[in-house]
Order: structure tokens, then C-alpha cells, then sequence
């Protein structure tokens, strides 16, 4: 089964962890011996030191094709790092096809207060937004307020819980055509086969999580799952692969 992940993060962090993935070959490494293919990839240092430092980091990936780099917005409104059209300018220039928030972190509300222009740009261009749940600062209401003010954003929701969180995510996946969900942290027995088999696999994403989580139980979770191969191959390569080329520049 092909593997490409869409939440990998590589570098040493503030906080050490048990398993550090410093360098973009430490990554590589760790993605051999979990049988990972590619992965959309992300640097601790966006989101825990500075998210312009985090950024520049991405540019020792440019020699490394299996990982595709994300870039970490900031909204302009104190004057940080790029306008909005900047920002795009340079996603384009260097064919970044994603990019990541950090809100809570960071310090800012992904609404349309202090991201409008910036989340109407991605929408436009259909970028996906990467996000966590936890970065949320209302949590499952954030996410609920962020679709309906930007019903055509392409928003992929990491990091959902252990539990199963289906009575939020379902009516979003339902009700706006754009929202996506991470596989990681998808362990209640059953929730992948009952969310294929009532909705579909087109909406799903392989995510790791990695090097916070460890990769080997997503990875056996779907390919063991009580689902069609066809669903297997989307959510664990093809509709990453889609989203990132589906991109309009």
C-alpha cells in the first residue's frame, strides 16, 4: 500500500521528544522504516519558535522529493512577516501547494476578523488549510464557525481526539464539501469502516502525526480495515495527492 502523509513534522523541538527527527533525512528515514512513500511536511520551528523561521527551515526539503513542503500563515494584522498577497507570491513562486495554521500558539483567531482576506485567498486558489484541532481556540465550535463563514474553504482537520468525535465531524463532512479529516488519532474500534461505509472515502487523509505519534497503528488501521481496496488506496496516497494537484494557480 502506497503511503503519503499528510502531517509530518521534522526538527528538534522546545520540548524533546523520545524519538527527535532533526533533519529532513532523520524524517526519511523514519518514513523507510514505517513503508511511508511521501509526506507532506511541516518544521517544529513554525510552530514553536517562529513561523517566519519555521518557513525559511522548508527550504532544506527542496533537495528531497519525497517531501513536499507546507507553509505556516500568520495573519498581517500586527504587521508580521508577509500581506496576504506577499504570502501567496511566494507560495506560488516556490510551488507551495499547503499551508498550515497554528492559531492558539500564535496568538490569533482563524476568523474572518483577522484572516478574512487571507482564508478568501486560499479559498479562491483552493489551497488546503492544515489545522489542528487542539489549535483551535473554541475548539469543535471554532471549526464549526470557520465553514460557515468560508463554506468553500478547503480545510483538513488534524489531531481530532482518541475518542471518537464523530457526532462533531460528521455534519461538517455532510454539510460543506470541502472539509476533510487527518487519519491520526482515528482509534475507536470501527470508526474507519462506519465513516467509508456512511460516507464515503473521498473525505479521508493518512496522517501520521509523526514524530508526536507513531505511525505503525494508522498505517495497520487501514490496511487491515473492513473496507473496499479502492478506499484503501485513496485515503492512505490518492486524495492527498489530489488535493495538492487540484490546486489553481
Amino acid at each position: 500500500m502506497r503511503i503519503f502523509d499528510c502531517d509530518a513534522a521534522f526538527g528538534r523541538g522546545t520540548t524533546p521528544l523520545p524519538g527527535e527527527l532533526e533533519t529532513a533525512d532523520a524524517l526519511i528515514a523514519e518514513m523507510d522504516h514505517c513503508g511511508i512513500e511521501q509526506a507532506l511536511v511541516w518544521h517544529r520551528d513554525a510552530r514553536e519558535r517562529g513561523f517566519a523561521q519555521g518557513n525559511a527551515r522548508m527550504a532544506e526539503l527542496k533537495d528531497h522529493p519525497r517531501l513536499h513542503r507546507s507553509c505556516t500563515m500568520m495573519p498581517y494584522t500586527s504587521r508580521e512577516g508577509f500581506t496576504d498577497e506577499e504570502l501567496f507570491e511566494y507560495i506560488q513562486m516556490e510551488d507551495i501547494r499547503a499551508v498550515r495554521a497554528f492559531p492558539l500558539t500564535h496568538c490569533y483567531l482563524l476568523d474572518a476578523i483577522s484572516c478574512g482576506d487571507l482564508l478568501a485567498l486560499l479559498t479562491a486558489y483552493r489551497v488546503p488549510l492544515f489545522v489542528s484541532l487542539t489549535e483551535f481556540h473554541d475548539q469543535w465550535q471554532g471549526v464549526y464557525n470557520l465553514m460557515r463563514n468560508f463554506p468553500h474553504l478547503t480545510l483538513v482537520l488534524t489531531q481530532t481526539g482518541c475518542w471518537g468525535q464523530d457526532r462533531y465531524f460528521r455534519p461538517l463532512v455532510r454539510g460543506f464539501p470541502r472539509f476533510f479529516l487527518s487519519t491520526n488519532r482515528f482509534e475507536t474500534a470501527g470508526q474507519l469502516k462506519s465513516f467509508v461505509n456512511d460516507l464515503g472515502f473521498e473525505r479521508l487523509l493518512f496522517g501520521s502525526g509523526l514524530p508526536f505519534n507513531n505511525p505503525g497503528g494508522y498505517i495497520m488501521m487501514v490496511e487491515r480495515a473492513d473496507i473496499p481496496d479502492e478506499a484503501k488506496r485513496a485515503i492512505a496516497f490518492d486524495n492527498l495527492a489530489y488535493l495538492l494537484g487540484e490546486v489553481a494557480w
